[in-house]
């Protein structure tokens, strides 16, 4: 955004040229150290060594970021080529020609991940999928997991009621439910999950003896994603649970990207609209605390005036990761626009919401960016809000205007420093846009 309240130019020390590998400078520096008494070399190397750091971490991320993006579309792209072959009126070779598409388009993944967990063994650490199993035969629930937990995290429950509740509590990646239980059938307990936000996008895969025509179209019709009859072997059981959780890894990646800035990693604006509105609603409901963080970086114009926007864009992506590495797993932080920033902290006052601030702010101080062998130094102000216990309608929005007044305090104050909303910050108008 334009820097519109401060007219002097922030300071930008100029280093020896530096080419745009990110060892060079460190490289140079140890050519030209050559013969220095150990504590000079150690200090020499000390000054540069953190940016190159910085600049291999930045390009991993993007690289990173990349390989995911690849695999969500790619993904994606196959099933729709699934999709279209199984129309009726492709001629039977047009659609073996797609299926065969989209079957390279599988491999390519397959073959990328094997070549990642190759590279990267440590990769199977991670968690496994979690299942849901609901059926009331006791026998039935044993035999499917059995057949999943080589692969799955697996979770029974003996009826429809227990599986809505633990779907709700635990939200599985995939729920195989039976179509007949007590309590609550099939149909049902699907009708209660789709029904609520939490567990609306968990794919359900119906299990059951009974196959005819309209039980299936029923099921379908309420949002079930699959429909396996018994009895069935456990070949097609395993390949029909892969098959689902892939696409809904695949939604999962497209839907994040779809809320993420990509220049940062932090959520977007339409996304932060979405989770005020729910964080405002919890914290009316249970009265519990909601404090907002607006932030604003200080100086950017003249890093974009003589670097140019890409370098202005370093040093936006070097402020959020200071930010992240702040945040609680519970705290919500995203991209506002251009320079600016906004967090969600639940169960935080504003007091707790001015220490973390600070400690940001503190951080962002001590930070130092290496750009085209300049120094950079980056910071940003701030301003705190917390959600009134009378609040009503309306809540979110007067939230952020309390937060970006108190920020607006806090740059006519001298940035570089935090502010907590007053009274009069509630109605005031957003000035330093």
């Amino acid at each position: 955004m334009p820097d519109a309240i401060d007219d002097e130019r922030d300071p930008i020390r100029t280093a020896d040229d530096a080419p745009s590998d990110p060892l060079a400078p460190l490289v140079a520096t140890l050519l030209a150290s050559a013969g220095l008494p150990a504590a000079d070399l150690a200090r020499r190397v000390r000054e540069v060594l953190p940016s190159a750091i910085a600049e291999i971490a930045e390009s991993n991320r993007r690289l990173r970021e990349t390989g995911h993006r690849r695999e969500a579309l790619v993904g994606a792209a196959a099933e729709a080529l699934r999709d279209a072959a199984d129309a009726s009126e492709l001629a039977s070779d047009e659609a073996a020609r797609l299926r065969r598409l989209a079957d390279e388009l599988d491999r390519s993944l397959r073959a990328s991940s094997d070549a990642d967990v190759t590279r990267r063994p440590s990769a199977h650490a991670g968690p496994r999928p979690r299942v849901l199993v609901a059926d009331d035969e006791e026998d039935a629930r044993s035999a499917l997991a059995e057949l999943l937990e080589p692969e799955c995290e697996v979770t029974t429950a003996a009826d429809g009621e227990e599986a809505v509740r633990l779907a709700h509590a635990e939200h599985p990646d995939l729920v195989l439910m039976d179509l007949f239980m007590p309590r609550l059938d099939g149909m049902q307990a699907l009708e209660r999950l789709r029904a609520d936000a939490v567990t609306s996008d968990v794919p359900v895969i119906f299990v059951s003896a009974r196959g005819d025509d309209s039980v299936k179209a029923r099921a379908l019709d309420l949002g079930a994603v699959d429909y396996l009859q018994k009895p069935f072997s456990g070949r097609e059981l395993r390949a029909r649970v892969e098959r689902h959780l892939q696409l809904s890894q695949n939604q999962t990646a497209l839907r994040e990207l779809a809320q993420t800035d990509t220049l940062t990693g932090l959520a977007n604006l339409r996304a932060f609209r979405a989770r005020l509105e729910e964080e405002v609603k919890r914290a009316r409901r249970y009265r519990t605390a909601l404090t907002c963080i607006m932030a604003d970086m200080d100086h950017l114009k003249p890093v974009n005036d003589e670097l140019g926007h890409a370098a202005g864009d370093r040093a936006i992506a070097a402020v959020a990761g200071v930010i992240r590495g702040e945040l609680r797993e519970t705290d919500f932080g995203a991209r506002y626009g251009g320079d600016e920033f906004v967090l969600l902290l639940p169960h935080t006052d504003s007091e707790e919401g001015r220490v973390l601030a600070e400690r940001i702010c503190a951080r962002l101080r001590d930070a130092e960016l290496e750009i085209a062998g300049r120094h950079v130094p980056i910071g940003a102000s701030f301003g705190v809000a917390s959600v009134e216990e009378e609040a009503g309608d309306g809540a979110g929005d007067a939230l952020v205007r309390a937060a970006d007044a108190a920020l607006y305090r806090a740059k006519r104050a001298g940035r570089g420093r935090v502010a907590v909303a007053t009274l009069d910050d509630v109605e005031g108008p957003r000035q330093h846009a």
